[in-house]
Formats: C-alpha cells, structure tokens, sequence
C-alpha cells in the first residue's frame, strides 16, 4: 500500500509542479506590474507640483543671475513632469493583461482626480 501511496503522491506532484510553478510566476509578474505602475503613478503626482522662485540669498548673485536660474528650474521641472507623467502610462499600459484601468490614458496628462481614484484603483486591486 505504501508504495502505491508513494508512486500516486510523485504522479501528483509532477503533474502539479508545472501548473504551480507557472501559478507562482503569473502572480510575481502581476504584482511586480502594480508596483511599477504604482510607483510611476506617484512619481508623476510628486513632479506636478515643481518648485519655483528659489530665493537670491540660496543662489548668490544679482538679480538677473536668479531670474536666468528660475527660469531653467521651470523649465526642468516641466519636462521631468512630462517625463514622469509619460512613464506613468507606459506603466499603467504595462498592466492591462492583469488589471483594465479605468480612465483616458490617451490624452498627455492624467488629471489630478484620475490620478487619485486610479491610485486608490490599483492599491485595492493589488
């Protein structure tokens, strides 16, 4: 009997351990897409609100050096916010064979809203 038990027990564990396997790494490559998109999503949220007017007394210089500094800071903060706001869709786009984001991801911008309830969206589903 204990034989039989045995050889039946190996016949189980060979035909499951590929499902399992496979299983295992399905969920992996699910979760780790969530929390991409997750932190992409915030990431975008953090560059939205850039920093500007930093003050003559940081930078030193005239008056015309600080305005020359400000002006590129904004300018940087912008394209880091496209920038961060463009990975944030690759990322939500990423995950659309496990989870169907609801919102338009078609237009440049995920408005501050959408951004939210999306977050909210995708830290229930995870």
């Amino acid at each position: 009997m204990t034989p039989i038990a045995g050889l039946v027990g190996a016949f189980v564990g060979a035909s499951l351990s590929p499902w399992l396997t496979s299983h295992l790494s399905w969920r992996r490559t699910r979760k780790e897409a969530f929390n991409q998109a997750i932190s992409a999503l915030r990431a975008a949220q953090v560059a939205r609100h850039f920093p500007t007017g930093a003050h003559a007394t940081y930078l030193g210089g005239d008056a015309a050096a600080v305005a020359a500094y400000n002006l590129r800071l904004r300018e940087r903060s912008i394209d880091r916010y496209i920038d961060a706001m463009s990975e944030a869709k690759v990322a939500l786009a990423a995950l659309e064979p496990f989870y169907k984001v609801r919102g338009d991801l078609d237009s440049w911008e995920i408005t501050e809203p959408d951004a939210e309830r999306i977050m909210r969206e995708l830290l229930r589903a995870r």
